[in-house]
């Protein structure tokens, strides 16, 4: 039985005992609850029954706590960080303040969520074959279906290169920009890596009252390749 069921079924008989027992006055325990409750004081900050320590994280991206094993962003490596140990979790906190949140495990069981590792299965494609049930669930949508056209049209050994090419993209610019152009890609048919390559962009234009008054007047004329050879052959502008 979870910690979650003990707790819902004990509630369920303590809620069951509110309008039945009474005391020697005859007030239920519903009754003097709710006069206990006009006199009680607001906590003056939330309270989260979590014990706090210090763990260091080992050199594969990895937490050990209590005999259980839990996975942080691969480049947290080496650094010793604040764990919060809750009654169902486990919340790893980065030192720029990021909270990894894991489902509390037992001695000897393992949490491993593989989107802390894409920089790695990004450089070792064969890697990505070895653990791609789990990361394709830990990556959710689309991507199950990216590896499935990847799969059909190349095989086994190419979608695995080019998958971890797909997941270098998701960690250089993020979900937020990756997940969308795949998306998109999917639906339109378009190649998928083609989706991925970054638009160039014009460089913006500095709007008139930008450019300071004395200056606006000011018409400076662009080069001519011509004079440039003019000037190598030694003659003069």
């Amino acid at each position: 039985m979870t910690l979650a069921r003990i707790n819902a079924t004990l509630l369920a008989q303590m809620d069951a005992r509110l309008d039945i027992q009474r005391d020697a006055t005859g007030a239920t325990i519903g009754t003097r609850f709710v006069e206990e409750q006009r006199h009680c004081r607001a906590a003056p900050t939330p309270f989260t029954p979590e014990a706090t320590t210090f763990a260091t994280v080992s050199p594969r991206g990895l937490v050990r706590l209590e005999g259980a094993v839990y996975s942080v962003p691969s480049r947290w490596a080496g650094l010793d960080l604040i764990v919060r140990i809750g009654a169902t979790t486990v919340t790893i906190v980065g030192r720029d303040g990021t909270p990894i949140l894991h489902p509390r495990k037992r001695f000897g069981q393992r949490s491993i969520d593989y989107r802390h590792y894409l920089s790695e299965l990004a450089r070792k494609p064969q890697a990505v074959r070895q653990v791609l049930p789990d990361l394709l669930r830990d990556l959710g949508d689309p991507f199950p279906a990216i590896w499935d056209q990847l799969h059909a049209a190349h095989g086994s050994r190419e979608a695995a290169r080019l998958f971890a090419t797909v997941l270098g993209q998701l960690d250089t610019y993020g979900a937020t920009v990756v997940v969308p152009a795949l998306t998109t890609a999917l639906a339109s048919k378009a190649p998928l890596l083609l989706a991925l390559t970054p638009a160039r962009s014009s460089p913006p234009l500095n709007a008139i009252d930008a450019v300071p008054a004395a200056l606006r007047d000011i018409d400076v004329s662009s080069g001519c390749a011509a004079d440039y050879d003019a000037w190598l052959l030694g003659g003069a502008a």
